[in-house]
């Protein structure tokens, strides 16, 4: 884990994309210092959560979850082109997706088990921190440590959303 000092942090933007994200307004908060894990959670680490634990996630619960338009392909977006979020087109309902699935029923992790985890709700998170003993940050905390102590840039690696797709893995 990692500290983050105590100190001002900027939140939010005034450039919105989404009024519905409640983005905005761009204002300076005081936080106290906080830990954080310095990595994701893994495929790997969330399996012998589950493995110890027996835990099923929300997303093998209802069976399916939203998956990122980029990591769609061309016929398999238009297929499930009824099933994006109205609000937010670039995410697609997929039945059978779920963190060993992410990309649906023909994806697996065996091969990205270092990766993030993915398809993991608040309350799938929340077991996970209590079975680790830890916490979830707060929102607050989460978007100050992303930014890492930068103002007034888009995203936390700077302005460019794709900057030669560095940021994501696809």
């Amino acid at each position: 884990m990692i500290l983050v000092p105590a100190g001002e942090y900027q939140l939010g933007t005034d450039d919105i994309v989404l009024v519905s994200d409640r983005e905005g307004p761009k204002r300076i908060i005081k936080l106290n210092s906080f830990y954080l894990d310095k990595y994701e959670v893994s495929n790997y680490d969330f399996n012998v959560f589950v493995v110890s634990t027996g835990y099923k996630t929300e997303a093998e619960t209802f069976g399916n979850s939203f998956v990122f338009a980029l990591f769609l392909n061309d016929t398999y977006k238009e297929k499930l082109k009824d099933y994006r979020v109205l609000e937010a087109p670039w995410w697609y309902q997929v039945q059978g997706s779920d963190w060993r699935h992410p990309h649906g029923l023909d994806s697996n992790i065996s091969d990205i088990l270092d990766h993030p985890v993915v398809h993991v709700s608040w309350r799938d998170a929340q077991a996970y921190c209590k079975w680790r003993n830890a916490r979830l940050p707060t929102e607050a905390e989460w978007e100050a440590a992303c930014r890492g102590g930068h103002y007034d840039i888009k995203y936390p690696w700077g302005d460019k959303l794709f900057p030669e797709r560095k940021h994501m893995f696809v």
